[in-house]
């Protein structure tokens, strides 16, 4: 499971090009969004781009972020069979048991 700042980061690097004619934001509004500086948010995109989410060829310029995997691989729900409702609430019964 990712740790908080990148799952956020990485949320919005999957959903922000779909309402913005699939341009990335940029560092600044990536700040703003998320409510940390310029250095934390570096730091957690290379370390997306070295767990194999992204891939970032120049990097000072967000535009040239790719997104690799669209959904973290280790979610303890990702095993739940899309069904009826009462799947969910079954499996999530079990799990605090």
């Amino acid at each position: 499971m990712l740790p908080d700042l990148e799952r956020k980061l990485h949320r919005i690097l999957i959903n922000y090009p779909m309402h913005r004619l699939g341009r990335m934001p940029d560092i600044k509004l990536l700040e703003h969004m998320i409510g940390r500086q310029k250095e934390d948010i570096m730091q957690a995109l290379q370390s997306l781009e070295g767990k194999g989410y992204i891939q970032w060829r120049i990097k000072p310029d967000t535009a040239s972020i790719v997104v690799i995997k669209d959904e973290e691989d280790s979610s303890p729900f990702s095993t739940i069979k899309q069904g009826s409702g009462s799947d969910y609430w079954t499996f999530l019964l079990g799990a605090l048991s």
